[in-house]
């Protein structure tokens, strides 16, 4: 027994107990793939363009690609997606930033990934979704209803392929974040 493992936990080593903040970052191999990719087959596709009928519709799909190219690209500068840590959770919808504190969260259901090819998904639902929703500008509302429409919860992040978790443990990891002010369940 050494010196150091005869001393109690607290006087031993500098630990921290509070729960490290879980997050959902863009994942950088994907996104900087597909970016690469797209602006290599883009400029394929406008080298071999001309002003024919097929030549016009190579500029199309050359403008296609790009646009692809770009919209990786900037999947890469983006950052976070989602932060959660002892106050509550921050969601990043558009350019905008929805945070809540775990009070206000009526529950969180996780989606885990079936396959590898599959995303998961992390929804929060509030308990008052009005004041929080009102309050983001008009576009960014349209993707909160449209993400109500297709998921169930107006606030919901992907995870998996195109985006990694911090944490692979990602019901326990926001379970701990949580502490009890709210649930957070494994939807199967």
């Amino acid at each position: 027994m050494t010196e150091a493992s005869a001393l109690p936990r607290h006087e031993g080593f500098d630990l921290d107990d509070r729960p490290v903040p879980f997050t959902i970052r863009a994942s950088q191999r994907v996104h900087g793939g597909l970016a690469l990719g797209a602006g290599l087959v883009a400029v394929g596709f406008a080298a071999s363009a001309s002003g024919t009928a097929t030549g016009v519709l190579r500029w199309f799909v050359a403008a296609a690609f790009a646009v692809l190219a770009v919209v990786c690209a900037r999947a890469l500068t983006v950052g976070d997606m989602l932060v959660a840590d002892d106050v509550g959770i921050r969601l990043r919808i558009g350019n905008e930033w929805v945070g809540t504190r775990w009070q206000e969260i009526e529950e969180v259901t996780v989606l885990k990934r079936r396959h590898p090819l599959d995303d998961g998904r992390i929804a929060v639902h509030l308990l008052d979704p009005g004041p929080t929703l009102a309050a983001l500008p008009a576009t960014t509302r349209k993707t909160t209803d449209a993400n109500r429409r297709l998921t169930g919860s107006s606030l919901a992040v992907p995870f998996g392929l195109t985006a990694r978790p911090s944490n692979g443990e990602v019901v326990q990891a926001l379970h701990m974040l949580a502490d009890a002010r709210c649930p957070v369940r494994e939807q199967l």
